[in-house]
């Protein structure tokens, strides 16, 4: 009894050092801006002028304009990766200068995420777990400055991230929040021997990554090697499942489960999305042949 009560504590004190992760200076960004981008450049220089000593680094500057869904996948995708202390400065944000929140929030592996409040932050707080969700308020955090309404970026989540980095404690940022803004993406469904879901974004190669899972495929019978019978959008196909895109000839279509567990439709050494015209938020069927 006595060792196992030992064994709860410390997987407490683990859990509650997680959640308590000292900010290790290195701020991630991900926006839609452009990978070469003056305003990638401008918010850098902001984030230098609050934090000097900052190290900045980039899930991705390419999100899709204004694809929140698609950002929030990618953010979700690859934040874990990132050790624990690590602050995310997150812009996808077609609301800038309306009426919606900014806000910060931490997970309970240790990470803090900076962005606006439009459902771009909610996957990583369903999937890591939510420890403390926060308003922007303090505006001694900002840029200083007039604050312009078409770049928050720049002059709010920026600075903001910076100083989280820095080591300003999160109960600075302002008042604590109940909830976020969650994004209203149904999970792929099985329904009479197809499973339904859909394009969530196209990746620099053309792959079409779905909300699809290798458990769907599964609950459907398609194994390794299986052919499946597929839609995407308008464009209906053949395709192999295969744990490589090599495994099948230059220019044939396939599908994969890639890192995530996600299922992809792919066409090996070549591009997908350019081949059958299709694109996030097309619906997907696949069903074994």
């Amino acid at each position: 009894m006595q060792s196992r009560r030992a064994l709860c504590v410390l997987t407490l004190l683990v859990a509650m050092s997680c959640w308590a992760a000292a900010p290790n200076g290195l701020v991630v960004l991900l926006t839609d801006f452009g990978a070469d981008s003056v305003y990638v450049g401008a918010l850098k220089g902001a984030m230098y002028t609050k934090f000097p000593e900052a190290r900045i680094d980039a899930i991705s500057n390419s999100v899709p304009p204004f694809d929140i869904v698609a950002g929030a996948y990618m953010l979700a995708e690859a934040a874990n990766e990132f050790p624990p202390g690590t602050t995310f400065c997150c812009v996808v944000d077609p609301g800038v200068g309306t009426d919606r929140k900014q806000i910060v929030l931490e997970t309970k592996t240790g990470h803090c995420f900076v962005g606006p409040d439009n459902g771009l932050l909610s996957l990583v707080a369903q999937r890591y777990g939510l420890a403390e969700l926060r308003e922007i308020a303090n505006r001694k955090l900002f840029r200083e400055g007039e604050t312009s309404q078409t770049f928050h970026g720049r002059d709010v989540f920026g600075p903001v991230a910076a100083a989280l980095a820095r080591g300003v404690a999160l109960a600075e940022v302002g008042p604590e929040l109940k909830d976020l803004v969650r994004l209203d993406v149904p999970e792929a469904r099985v329904e009479d021997g197809a499973i339904h879901g859909t394009v969530i974004r196209s990746d620099v190669y053309g792959n079409l990554v779905t909300n699809v899972t290798r458990e769907d495929l599964e609950a459907v019978g398609v194994g390794l090697n299986d052919m499946a019978q597929v839609t995407v959008g308008a464009a209906g196909f053949t395709a192999p499942l295969k744990s490589a895109y090599g495994d099948v000839p230059e220019g044939v279509k396939l599908l994969i489960v890639q890192s995530t567990g996600l299922v992809e439709c792919a066409v090996n050494m070549g591009s997908l999305t350019e081949a059958i015209k299709e694109g996030p938020g097309a619906a997907v069927a696949i069903r074994k042949q």
